[in-house]
């Protein structure tokens, strides 16, 4: 008897095959590759808001509470809203936002390294960590389209990594099953 695994050894190629591409675009077009990220999101956002929306309205008709579902839903439809029609914007305030919280988090490591008795190798460990978390920080909060767009080219380059490998263990997995096929028409 065949492993359902092995019989779907297509589903890791195709799924290999979608990482690469994905790969190649953030590698290649990053900042496209950004907005159609972000857009995208936006879209799946807008789309749960308006969900949210008709079960709130539905339960207003039927009686039941719905002033919760009601501001979640205009909550994500604003967030969806502005996530698919200003998707630059979006970014740069998600930037700014991990990026002013990294700074925060760097400032608050140096201030504990300040004020707390710590061993020596516990003070470096921390300062290295600060400082990296700041600089991070502040690449972030100053450079917010250049920082998206080079984590955009990072993820591209792991997901084309991922997508030879997905390939290759589909390729094996179908070579795998042409082999135990084989040896069952032998016996």
């Amino acid at each position: 008897m065949k492993s359902k695994s092995l019989v779907n050894w297509w589903v890791f190629v195709l799924n290999g095959i979608i990482a690469l591409l994905y790969g190649l675009l953030a590698i290649f077009a990053p900042s496209d590759t950004l907005q159609v990220i972000i857009m995208y999101f936006g879209i799946v956002v807008l789309i749960i808001g308006i969900a949210i929306l008709i079960g709130a309205i539905s339960n207003s008709r039927k009686g039941y509470p719905y002033s919760s579902d009601l501001f979640s839903s205009i909550v994500a439809i604003a967030i969806g809203g502005v996530l698919t029609f200003y998707t630059t914007a979006a970014v740069k305030i998600f930037m700014f936002i991990v990026g002013g919280w990294a700074i925060l988090i760097g400032v608050f490591q140096l201030y504990l390294l300040l004020s707390e008795e710590l061993n020596p190798g516990s003070k470096k460990t921390l300062l290295i960590n600060a400082l990296i978390t700041l600089a991070f920080g502040v690449l972030l909060f100053f450079t917010p389209l250049e920082s998206a767009s080079v984590l955009v080219i990072l993820s591209g380059i792991m997901a084309f990594v991922i997508g030879i490998m997905l390939v290759v263990l589909g390729m094996q997995l179908k070579n795998t099953i042409v082999e135990y096929e084989d040896v069952e028409e032998v016996e």
